[in-house]
């Protein structure tokens, strides 16, 4: 993965704080018609800041679920779940290789 697709990648990650305690929340990416919108997932929480070891526990594990995000089998990239044209295959391949119109 190049570091252009991590910096893209990190967009879908945040922590914040809540009352009780931090939440490290997810995007996945949903289509309302033709236009793309974040809906964040919760995925981990700690009862104190979490260090930077945690995060970075927490994004390689969530980076590794796949109502997070999938490896597209045509062309090997790892996208959001929520760019892909099914469990497989990503919209870019889907409309570049299956004739695809979106």
């Amino acid at each position: 993965m190049s570091d252009d697709e991590s910096e893209n990648l990190d967009d879908f990650f945040r922590c914040e704080r809540r009352d009780d305690h931090w939440a490290f929340e997810v995007a996945v990416v949903e289509w309302d018609s033709q236009m793309p919108r974040l809906a964040w997932k919760s995925f981990r929480h700690w009862p104190t800041a979490p260090d930077s070891k945690q995060l970075d526990e927490a994004r390689s594990a969530a980076l590794k679920t796949p109502r997070f995000f999938r490896t597209c089998t045509r062309c090997g990239e790892l996208n959001n779940a929520g760019h892909m044209f099914d469990r497989r295959i990503c919209q870019g391949c889907a409309e570049r290789f299956l004739g695809v119109v979106f």
